[in-house]
């Protein structure tokens, strides 16, 4: 190896128990598991505006709970991508998770176009909350996935929480007259 990291070669079998195992000293730096929170926090923040925004009378019903509903399934696309790519460029190829790993894009695409064209209150609160289950889905997947690495597991609870509780307290708002 020149020393540089090189993402589309396979890692050795040790290097990969390694990484699974925790973040720093396991190849991934503590600077590397900071961002990922800093990043995963702010991420936080479409997940919330839209019903804060909403109560603040700076958005109308329709547009909060459309952008937080594609927002939803963006991320959801996102955490299918991340899985799919530890899959498929693991030690061994997992072709299982990688299939599987298509379910929430899928899913989240669905459920999103469900909500922008919904025309009663009663399907856009349905789709909030079908959009909190999927995304409590995926983090239940990935927080009992041993192949992932530990600090990628621990991370997945606070972000989960607050993501499935933001979309059930969208779809508690929509619902309301």
């Amino acid at each position: 190896m020149d020393g540089a990291f090189h993402i589309l070669e396979p890692r050795s079998d040790s290097a990969t128990r390694a990484g699974a195992s925790s973040g720093v000293g396991s190849g991934v730096g503590s600077g590397v598991v900071r961002a990922m929170a800093a990043l995963g926090g702010l991420g936080l923040i479409p997940f919330v505006a839209p019903p804060l925004l909403f109560l603040a009378g700076v958005l109308p019903a329709e547009t909060a709970w459309i952008a937080q509903a594609a927002y939803a399934g963006a991320i959801l696309a996102f955490l299918g991508g991340v899985r799919a790519a530890h899959a498929a460029l693991g030690a061994r190829a997992d072709i299982a998770t990688l299939v599987i790993a298509m379910a929430p894009p899928i899913v989240g695409f669905a459920v999103a176009a469900l909500v922008a064209g919904a025309g009663s209150p009663a399907l856009v609160s349905t789709g909030l909350l079908g959009l909190a289950l999927a995304l409590a889905a995926q983090g239940a997947w990935d927080m009992t996935a041993g192949a992932l690495p530990d600090w990628y597991r621990k991370l997945r609870l606070p972000l989960t929480v607050v993501a499935c509780g933001a979309l059930l307290v969208g779809a508690l708002l929509a619902s309301m007259p």
